[in-house]
């Protein structure tokens, strides 16, 4: 239960990516990101190699609404046109140059029809179309409309019609295989355009014409018959007119003017009267009369008055009042003042006559007015029908005198239409091919290869659930890594394997069961064969880890096994027993994978006794035990038994080899065991239970991080025992790609001193 408390691997390693673990992935995974820039960049190179080149030829139109003004006959000027700045209205001239009308012109025009570079071509893929689709409706065409049709389809294809950003500048782009026929095609497509915009506009001046003919029609006839209601109204009520306006309101307004000027004149005549009679009654000067002024009489009666009145006052001087001259002289003056009075007198008289007459005048105006006034109230309701039947023909007359002049405008302009554009440049026969783009399309591929390549690395790795470095067997374990042994290059194997089969005449089997150094697998011997190799280093940093965790106590039994077969337990465990001995320690390695003997196989094919012979009392640990005369290291094998398979697969569990191993912890120093492999048998779980520490071979770039997670699982109960990780054979130069720092690879320069050169990859 203690030990079950204690164990806590983690499931799966814990991948955090940063910036430089994203450049090891690329780097390691460097050969699919080359081999999809490779298959993509070969496919576009064939591609190119295949494709039948096309050249685009470019008819510039500039669109000139003011062209066409140039054309318009009315007097007006012309509205201000808002063309250039709607787009709706260029992009629609950007369809109308793509239109069936203009390309059925053109296919005419060039006889299309029958070139064979405008008819369909069968794809790859149409048989597959034209399963899943239903037959075409032909309509009641004919088979020469049919292909027309289709030309104008396969023209379309080979059109680009584009504006040149916000400007009146439309390109039109024409390819084909034949640089002539491409120029051809773009000039017959700008000029079909011009023609459909002229014959557009004619046809449209003419349905015009037309339409307004019709209506000049109507509108004559309607403008005949208010002018005739207009006069048979004003015949039956009498309302005849003068200078526009009827006799009755030309006399109403005469009458009412000289009204207006006898009504002045009474109040003259009025005024006049008021004052000489004022001056009559009160004796006053007629010199302020204008009347009096205007009289001759007044005036020398005035002038004899004041001659007698100077007279009076000089006689009175020098005669006094009572003098005959001065009583006759007062008489005189008497008698001119007399006739002034007579003369005022009548002048009073006159003027108010003149009042009189002034008054009876005004008062029979008045008369008048009131009785055409009454007359007029009686036929004012004729006249508002008048004026409203007179309002109608009036606007009759306008409307149709408009329709007139643009009926006139509009049959002027039918035989003069301009288009609203205009060639800027004509299409040129090309020089060079525009499709395939050569350089474009190998650098798209390139590019395209190169992001699939890096989303594919990205995939493969994160898929790649093999254990690849220390940091993720640790992380899977939770226990650390003691080494990354490195992988021996094909090249020295084969160098060592060569030298055994030279010793293999002098080897005698019935001498020793043990084969020689030279004749032992080339693996077996390597870490004290090569000690400055970096194999060997790592040999020794598990040997370190072993000595370390064992406290220098006496017969520590180390049991090194593996998750599943294949992972070079077998050879690490040979040699940590080697690397052991060869620092003095008494060590035995014991063959404990009795299912699949391989140390036995290796090191002594032809031992009689072994394992089972000793724990069951057959055979003395003398008589099994086989030594490597080099370090002293001491080896019980396990020689194969295969007709004694089921007593073999209990034996591990059994008490005799409890009893054997316990046996063994006296005798010597450290106890190797290679145990079988964890996940496919349970012998090795049995083997756990009995060992002090326990070392797990894990090969690299090999073994998936579930198995390493499944063995430890079997080995929860004795986890604490687990003194760490291997990984066997690694590739020390890809190591860096995932783990630089952590592997031995900074190593390197250190591991051929005083040895020949090793070859680290294969």
């Amino acid at each position: 239960m203690e030990a079950q408390q204690v164990y806590a691997p983690h499931a799966e390693a814990t991948r955090t990516v940063d910036l430089r673990e994203m450049v090891r992935i690329l780097r390691r995974r460097r050969w699919i990101i080359l081999g999809t820039i490779g298959v993509l960049v070969g496919a576009a190179a064939v591609y190119l190699m295949a494709a039948t080149p096309l050249y685009m030829a470019t008819a510039t139109v500039l669109i000139d609404p003011h062209r066409s003004q140039v054309a318009n006959t009315s007097d007006t000027a012309p509205a201000p046109s808002n063309f250039g700045t709607d787009d709706a209205m260029i992009e629609s001239q950007v369809l109308l140059i793509q239109s069936v009308a203009v390309l059925s012109r053109v296919v005419d025009t060039l006889n299309l029809v029958n070139d064979p570079e405008c008819a369909p071509r069968p794809g790859l893929f149409d048989p597959i179309r034209n399963l899943l689709r239903s037959e075409p409706a032909t309509n009641g065409r004919s088979p020469e409309e049919i292909a027309k049709a289709n030309t104008i389809d396969a023209l379309k294809q080979k059109l680009k019609v584009t504006r040149e950003g916000t400007t009146f500048v439309i390109d039109i782009d024409a390819s084909a295989e034949n640089p002539e026929r491409a120029a051809q095609i773009a000039n017959t497509v700008a000029d079909s355009y011009f023609y459909e915009q002229v014959q557009s506009r004619y046809n449209t001046n003419k349905i015009a014409a037309s339409w307004l003919n019709k209506q000049l029609d109507e509108l004559k006839a309607r403008v005949l018959a208010s002018d005739k209601a207009v006069a048979e109204f004003r015949a039956s009520n009498d309302l005849v007119t003068t200078q526009g306006q009827t006799v009755n309101d030309q006399q109403l307004f005469d009458l009412n003017n000289k009204l207006i000027e006898a009504h002045v004149q009474t109040a003259e005549a009025k005024a006049k009267f008021e004052q000489v009679e004022a001056i009559a009654k009160n004796k006053g000067d007629p010199g302020t009369l204008d009347q009096a002024l205007a009289s001759d009489v007044i005036k020398q009666l005035r002038s004899q008055y004041a001659e007698i009145a100077k007279n009076v006052a000089d006689v009175s001087s020098k005669y006094g009042p009572q003098h005959p001259l001065v009583v006759n002289a007062k008489a005189q003056l008497r008698e001119a003042q007399r006739l002034i009075d007579q003369e005022v007198g009548r002048i009073l008289e006159n003027t108010r006559e003149t009042y009189r007459v002034a008054q009876s005048r005004e008062q029979a105006l008045k008369n008048s007015l009131g009785q055409l006034q009454s007359t007029s109230n009686n036929s004012s309701q004729a006249q508002v029908r008048l004026r409203e039947l007179q309002r109608e023909a009036d606007a009759n007359r306008t409307l149709y005198e408009s329709f007139l002049a643009r009926y006139k405008q509009t049959t002027a302009q039918e035989s003069l239409e301009l288009p609203d554009s205009r060639v800027v440049a004509r299409a040129d026969v090309p020089i060079r091919p525009s499709f395939p783009k050569k350089g474009l399309i190998l650098a798209l591929a390139f590019m395209l290869g190169a992001g699939l390549g890096v989303v594919l690395a990205f995939i493969a790795d994160f898929l790649d659930r093999r254990v690849k470095s220390p940091r993720q067997a640790e992380d899977i374990t939770g226990r650390p890594n003691l080494a990354a042994v490195p992988l021996v290059g094909t090249r020295e194997l084969a160098r060592r394997a060569h030298r055994g089969r030279q010793a293999l005449d002098d080897y005698d089997p019935e001498k020793s069961p043990m084969l020689p150094p030279l004749m032992q697998p080339p693996l077996m011997r390597y870490a004290v064969e090569e000690p400055t190799s970096l194999f060997a280093e790592a040999v020794r940093a598990v040997r370190l880890a072993v000595q370390r965790t064992g406290g220098g106590r006496h017969g520590n039994l180390v049991m090194v096994s593996s998750s599943v077969d294949g992972e070079g337990k077998t050879t690490l465990a040979a040699n940590l027993a080697l690397s052991l001995a060869a620092v003095g320690m008494r060590t035995i390695i014991v063959d404990g994978d009795l299912r699949n003997p391989e140390l036995s196989r290796s090191l002594c094919p032809k031992a009689k006794v072994g394992v089972v012979e000793v724990a069951s009392r057959k055979a003395s640990l003398e008589q099994a035990v086989l030594f490597d005369q080099a370090t002293g290291l001491a080896l019980l094998p396990a020689p194969p038994r295969r007709r004694e398979t089921a007593f073999i697969n209990e034996f591990v569990f059994s008490g005799s080899m409890r009893s054997l191993l316990g046996h063994l912890r006296t005798q010597f120093d450290v106890v190797v065991v290679d145990s079988p492999p964890l996940v496919p048998l349970v012998d090795s779980r049995a083997l756990a239970e009995q060992a002090d520490r326990i070392v797990l071979a894990i090969r690299w770039d090999a073994t998936p991080q579930e198995v390493v997670a499944q063995a430890l699982d079997t080995l929860a109960p004795v986890y604490e025992r687990v003194i760490g990780t291997v990984l066997t054979r690694v590739d020390l130069r890809r190591l860096r790609f995932y783990d630089y720092y952590r592997s031995s690879s900074y190593m390197e320069p250190y591991s051929y001193l005083g040895q020949p050169r090793v070859e680290l990859t294969p």
